[in-house]
């Protein structure tokens, strides 16, 4: 909420204020928006000092609970001398890209699985930063722990040579629909592919699209817009 700041020579680079023609506005409102503050006010408002205090407590105990399980496949860094961790964990598959297995590719597997990946390449590069903060149940971090898991025992296969990394399911993820009812031409099955350990079979989420190069998306901008001709603007 607080003032961005950049150095004299990125100045020429920031957007204008929309409303004045004014050089240097970072956001639509070159002050910031108070609103945003309301969120803030009203959830320390509604929780009160003891609410906030075992919301802290549980966020806490369930990032210690996944960084446990989950230093069974994949080292966690930034322990304290007790070995526990903070209210996030950061998993570290780095280990993999050796072998042509990304965090990319598990970040896209883990739609297979049901769940948006956590923050990537922060603030380590190549790694998973997971906070679950204290809404999480445990049936759904147990979920959450089947996922990496299982991500991490078809990295292993690649490791291993079992599978190609261009081959597998990893590499290939996420699975849509379409892949499902279309002809298959993979060497894992459709069961494998489409439904993971931890996904849901009713009401599973499935992506609209399968892999997309989000790198060479996000430089090469492609205007998906209907066309202006026969448009009440027009």
């Amino acid at each position: 909420m607080g003032p961005i700041g950049v150095k004299e020579h990125l100045a020429a680079h920031l957007p204008s204020d929309p409303g004045t023609g004014e050089e240097g506005a970072v956001s639509a409102a070159p002050f910031g928006s108070a609103s945003i503050l309301l969120i803030s006010w009203a959830y320390l408002a509604l929780m009160g000092g003891s609410g906030v205090t075992q919301a802290t407590r549980a966020a806490i105990l369930n990032a210690n609970y996944l960084a446990t399980r989950l230093s069974e496949a994949y080292p966690i860094l930034y322990r304290g001398e007790t070995g526990r961790v903070a209210h996030e964990c950061i998993v570290d598959p780095r280990g993999f890209a050796d072998h042509g297995v990304t965090v990319d590719d598990i970040a896209k597997r883990l739609v297979d699985h049901g769940f948006h990946a956590p923050t990537m390449s922060f603030p380590v590069p190549g790694t998973l930063m997971i906070e679950p903060t204290e809404s999480e149940p445990l049936a759904e971090l147990d979920r959450f722990v089947t996922a990496m898991l299982d991500i991490a025992r078809e990295a292993d296969d690649v490791v291993q040579g079992r599978i190609a990394a261009e081959e597998s399911p990893l590499r290939r993820a996420p699975h849509t629909t379409e892949d499902l009812v279309a002809e298959w031409d993979r060497p894992y099955s459709r069961e494998v592919g489409c439904f993971p350990p931890g996904s849901f079979r009713v009401d599973k989420y499935w992506p609209p699209v399968g892999r997309v190069d989000n790198a060479f998306g996000d430089r090469n901008l492609v205007c998906a817009c209907p066309p202006w001709e026969g448009s009440p603007e027009a």
